[in-house]
């Protein structure tokens, strides 16, 4: 628990009144009544300090007084700092107190993150103590906890009643059609998906551009992966094009788009959407998995030699980094503060990077997660300073504050920690994956070259042939270009291989 000094300096009506080990010149309720007048006049730090004073005379005052600091602190433009009153007011078990500060929950979702107070919003409040104005950050809560949990039908039902004009909706509306998604429900989810994409500039008030704009390209990708679950390749192609190559999320999904490709044996499209990794725009981009549906297409068209060369280079290049990786888990494996480090060093590093470590952490310390782990720490250091401005030393109300911002850049650095550990250890399960399918690649590869398994027929029974390359089809928007091994930013993503399957080509040439 947090301590604060016995030293207290209190101000009232004008005067200064000092007090020290129980003696005072003013009762702890003119201290709560004072917070209360301080805070209808807009002296929102000065209301604070009444209401900490409060509670040091009294400490049975603490829920009454613990709200009045959080709704200041809110006021004052500290989320995090009121964000340790706000769950001590819900820990306290006060209706009053509590029903006094839940107005403030939805931004502090916002500033601060559901994970620090989703437990406690469902461990310490019901869906009694709300309004229709505030309830919806409750809502929201028990949606999200539903969801991780994997009951997507109680997380639907929860999101179902949420107001639809919360700066939280179009954050909803990605959550609710990923818990369709999960559900089968893929028309909902599609209709969810699309409906986020036209909310997203509502997305907290539309304060934050960037993240909207992330959003909105998050929901997009997520209608292409529903379509592509639901088999209509076109439509998800479709889908995956209007996503813009200047979206965090773009270098992703082109490796999707790929796989979508494949699915309608484009194996030549594939190909080309996979030869964009090759350009120097992308060196920042760790994907095993590209090599491995490389060398699956030029199997699929029986080019073995091509996929024999890039299960070598796999190996080549993906064997280090997941040794240093095993390395850094095993030696730090208790020390979540290294892994919190490590994912901020990875952030500060160019995006250009020559580091493999670093390059795999791309794909999730650039997140708006963890970036916004990231950015919570800049702004405690800006509350701190604000707080010492504004203040009255080490003692009273300021050092208490001082201590509960080090409790939260704490819990920040905590999540963060946890974030970057089990995203390494994530990864590093998918890159040992891709070596045991590398390897089941290979085997099957040698097997088809042995026995020209594959060519026992040249044509199906409706004509086509068995296996190969399906000519891709063009749309209005796309030209045909010839390749000088130059590439340009505007044409990635847009390459088509012009190669020739070598399936069945020996029973044709006999």
């Amino acid at each position: 628990m947090l301590r604060s000094s016995r030293f207290r300096l209190w101000m009232v009506s004008g005067a200064v009144l000092l007090g020290a080990s129980g003696a005072s010149a003013a009762s702890s309720s003119d201290f709560l009544r004072s917070a209360e007048s301080a805070y209808r006049s807009g002296q929102y730090l000065q209301s604070a300090r009444y209401a900490f004073s409060a509670n040091e005379e009294d400490s049975g005052l603490r829920p009454e007084a613990y709200s009045w600091i959080t709704l200041s602190l809110m006021r004052a433009g500290l989320p995090n700092s009121a964000s340790y009153f706000f769950i001590r007011t819900l820990q306290s078990g006060n209706k009053a107190a509590i029903r006094r500060v839940l107005g403030e929950t939805e931004a502090l979702l916002v500033h601060v993150g559901g994970d620090l107070l989703r437990k406690y919003l469902i461990r310490h409040t019901s869906y009694g103590d709300y309004n229709p104005q505030n309830r919806s950050a409750y809502l929201y809560s028990l949606g999200k906890e539903a969801l991780l949990s994997g009951k997507e039908e109680s997380a639907v039902g929860y999101f179902n009643g949420i107001q639809r004009g919360t700066g939280l909706w179009p954050v909803v509306l990605q959550l609710r059609a990923s818990a369709y998604a999960l559900q089968g429900k893929n028309e909902l989810a599609v209709q969810d998906f699309r409906e986020c994409q036209r909310r997203a500039d509502d997305l907290a008030g539309g304060r934050e551009p960037r993240e909207s704009d992330d959003l909105r390209a998050r929901c997009l990708a997520g209608e292409a992966r529903t379509l592509y679950a639901m088999d209509r390749f076109d439509d998800a192609d479709r889908a995956y094009d209007r996503i813009s190559k200047m979206s965090i999320v773009w270098p992703d999904v082109l490796f999707e788009q790929a796989w979508n490709s494949f699915a309608r044996k484009e194996y030549n499209r594939t190909l080309g959407k996979l030869v964009s990794y090759k350009s120097p725009a992308l060196k920042f981009v760790f994907n095993p998995e590209v090599d491995v549906l490389r060398s699956q297409s030029y199997l699929a068209m029986c080019l073995y030699s091509d996929a024999n060369d890039v299960v070598n280079e796999f190996n080549a290049n993906y064997t280090r980094v997941g040794e240093e990786v095993k390395r850094f888990v095993e030696k730090n494996s208790l020390n979540l503060m290294a892994f919190h480090e490590l994912g901020r060093k990875a952030v500060q590093a160019p995006l250009y990077t020559q580091s493999d470590l670093y390059r795999m952490m791309n794909r999730f310390v650039r997140s708006p997660y963890f970036r916004n782990l990231l950015k919570a720490e800049r702004e405690i250091s800006a509350e701190l300073v604000s707080l010492r401005r504004q203040g009255t030393g080490g003692g009273g109300f300021s050092g208490f504050a001082e201590q509960v911002l080090q409790w939260r850049l704490r819990t920040i650095q905590l999540l963060g920690g946890v974030f970057v550990k089990n995203s390494l250890l994530d990864y590093h399960s998918a890159l040992i994956s891709d070596f045991e399918k590398m390897a089941f690649i290979k085997l099957e590869m040698l097997k088809q070259a042995k026995d020209r398994l594959q060519v026992r027929n040249a044509s199906t029974k409706d004509g086509e042939r068995e296996r190969g390359d399906v000519e891709p089809s063009r749309r209005s928007y796309q030209y045909y270009w010839s390749f000088n091994g130059e590439f340009w930013n505007d044409e990635l993503g847009d390459y088509v291989f012009g190669l020739e399957s070598e399936c069945g080509k020996g029973d044709r040439d006999q």
